[in-house]
């Protein structure tokens, strides 16, 4: 099959965030790129949680712009990094990456159990040679294998990385969150970790637990299995057991504030049932 020639399938975990965030892919490489995918599969699980939840679309809008935001914080030192985006599905922030700040980048590395063949051959076509790109297929809770697949795709554990862990940590368990993460640190604490985590029901306002709780039963029986939520002092921890500095954490209403310069929709501690975490490892 020509790729260029056909809508891709996309996989429905990925496809419900994809298709909030068209309007941030809107130009450039990485809207033709957004051309070539069908998000028929996911239209109808959307609407239904936008029809729950309002500002559904809005939130997941929101990470992703505060991802650039630290991404563009943390490549201002002027010695270009590596990035790793673990859990990659078929996101292209890497073609944001590279058609904005490629000077600020040495290597991208893709990481995750599907899609990579196919993304890299959209990505080869789309952007051809581009010297910076590796797609590697592999669980990222394989411990026993993930740092040696990226070894083996040029990812040097001397250099300083960026690692990207957005709308992952929900899905996985602490332990293996922890493992995963043993795999990036450094003695010097070289590297930074960009995530997002989702609260848990008692750290919500209480008119807002009901939406959470549909939201949450309406995502468990979608992925077939548990969903993980984990309030701030537990992030705090692992990052503690994982010996690394946190170097910021914002509530959404801390988000909406730095993004827009306002608040329109996010006031209170925990409404929007997301925070999000920088931290040294």
């Amino acid at each position: 099959m020509e790729l260029l020639d056909h809508k891709l399938k996309v996989a429905p975990t990925s496809a419900l965030v994809l298709l909030q965030t068209r309007s941030l892919y809107d130009s450039g490489i990485a809207g033709q790129y957004y051309d070539l995918l069908d998000f028929g599969d996911v239209r109808e699980l959307s609407s239904g949680i936008q029809g729950a939840w309002p500002h559904f679309s809005t939130v997941v809008l929101y990470r992703k712009r505060f991802i650039r935001h630290l991404l563009e914080t943390y490549l201002q030192d002027g010695k270009p990094v590596q990035v790793c985006i673990l859990g990659a599905g078929l996101d292209p922030i890497s073609l944001w990456l590279l058609e904005h700040h490629r000077q600020a980048i040495s290597r991208i590395y893709e990481v995750d159990a599907v899609h990579m063949p196919v993304k890299s051959s959209l990505y080869a076509r789309l952007l051809p040679g581009e010297p910076a790109l590796h797609f590697i297929q592999a669980d990222i809770t394989d411990t026993l294998h993930l740092l040696d697949k990226l070894r083996d795709a040029g990812y040097s554990t001397e250099q300083p990385a960026l690692v990207i862990f957005e709308g992952i940590i929900h899905y996985i368990p602490d332990e293996l969150f922890l493992n995963t993460m043993q795999a990036f640190r450094t003695p010097n604490k070289t590297n930074v970790v960009l995530m997002d985590y989702l609260l848990p029901e008692h750290k919500v306002p209480a008119a807002e637990r009901p939406v959470l709780r549909d939201l949450m039963a309406r995502m468990e029986n979608f992925i077939g299995g548990k969903m993980y939520p984990y309030e701030r002092r537990e992030i705090f921890r692992l990052v503690e057991l994982l010996h690394g500095d946190v170097a910021g954490v914002d509530s959404l209403q801390d988000i909406e504030f730095k993004l827009n310069g306002r608040n329109e929709l996010f006031y209170e501690d925990g409404e929007g049932f997301l925070e999000m975490i920088a931290f040294y490892l």
